[in-house]
């Protein structure tokens, strides 16, 4: 007996070695729809330069076909390690996946038990593998710094939704809520950069909100960000931060008329001189209301023609009791309190 469970936990040993020394050490994961039974699927592996340097160095494979698995079956066969989803930390999805195959490849990850639950899902307007193969001046690899925009930030200051895999994952498949899913596109030079947001419902993309749009919906969702606010003229040569945005909805009725009730506290981020002028803190205070309100009905607008409820009023309202709930068919209006503090926010 003694002799058998020895060599069982030699076999085990042994085989854990074995197993880590044959994984490839992807970082990201690229899903692309390009035409008509024509799947891409590419990763991007990452090692660690030598030396104390803090840039990254790896390689690009992907793999074409038909449909899903054949395309990873075929991504198989250009790699000399095993496929293994465990270290992976950044799926990206090509337009062609976020215009109407999210669902699919959402539903592929669900069924991998090895896919770390607090990876991020992203996508861009181009395609997946064009932007994780585009390099970064800084960290080497767009993999890696895609991964640092998502952990390092503890408030956005560029209005993208930061939501792990599990819970995106959950909101699409489980709960029937609109997707969030955040859009990078490549600079003209080197690196990347958030550019809006995609919303889709029901597994198709419903609409593209700009940074400032993905802002707003912030607002709305009641995330913490620190992103600066322009106003209009004749106030145009400031700028004001949003420090902190407080926001309740209410409905009323059969849930046809949305309220919203929005505290910001804001602080000058630019102003013609480094002083701020007391008198004139009330004006500031009120024209940012009147933009963020602006904001605000705009993008209600445009999610209520997109169909896609960006907001999540639906969950609300169906928590509240109000099961026929129809975005299309509800008005929405706002009230905000906005409060200039009289000193200038920093400018990190």
């Amino acid at each position: 007996m003694a002799l058998l469970l020895s060599s069982v936990l030699g076999l085990t040993g042994c085989w854990d070695i074995k197993d880590i020394s044959d994984r490839t050490p992807i970082i990201a994961m690229g899903f692309d729809y390009l035409s008509q039974n024509h799947w891409r699927v590419s990763i991007s592996d990452a090692l660690l330069a030598q030396g104390g340097s803090a840039s990254y160095s790896g390689a690009i494979h992907y793999g074409d076909g038909p449909n899903l698995t054949e395309a990873i079956e075929d991504l198989r066969t250009h790699l000399a390690r095993r496929i293994y989803l465990g270290s992976t930390k950044v799926y990206v999805f090509g337009q062609g996946v976020l215009q109407s195959h999210s669902t699919e490849v959402l539903r592929y990850l669900l069924q991998r038990g090895e896919v770390d639950q607090t990876g991020f899902v992203l996508g861009t307007r181009g395609t997946a593998v064009g932007l994780l193969s585009h390099p970064d001046g800084a960290m080497g690899l767009t993999g890696v710094r895609l991964l640092k925009e998502f952990e390092s930030e503890q408030e956005s200051r560029d209005g993208h939704i930061k939501e792990p895999i599990w819970k995106t994952v959950w909101g699409a498949l489980d709960t029937g809520d609109t997707l969030h899913i955040p859009i990078f596109d490549n600079l003209p030079q080197t690196s990347v950069q958030a550019t809006g947001t995609a919303l889709v419902y029901e597994g198709k993309l419903r609409t593209m909100l700009s940074r400032e749009e993905s802002v707003t919906l912030r607002w709305l969702l009641g995330l913490h960000g620190r992103n600066v606010l322009p106003l209009d003229p004749p106030f145009d040569q400031y700028e004001l931060k949003t420090m902190q945005v407080a926001t309740s909805t209410r409905y009323d009725g059969q849930a046809r008329a949305i309220n919203i009730r929005m505290a910001a506290d804001l602080e000058a981020y630019t102003a013609p001189s480094m002083k701020l002028d007391s008198a004139i803190i009330p004006q500031l205070s009120q024209d940012a209301a009147k933009t963020m309100v602006r904001r605000i009905l705009a993008l209600a607008r445009k999610l209520q023609a997109a169909d896609a409820d960006g907001a999540l009023w639906h969950s609300v309202a169906w928590q509240a009791g109000y099961s026929d709930f129809e975005l299309k068919r509800t008005t929405v209006t706002v009230k905000i309190t906005a409060r200039v503090a009289p000193h200038f926010s920093p400018s990190a």
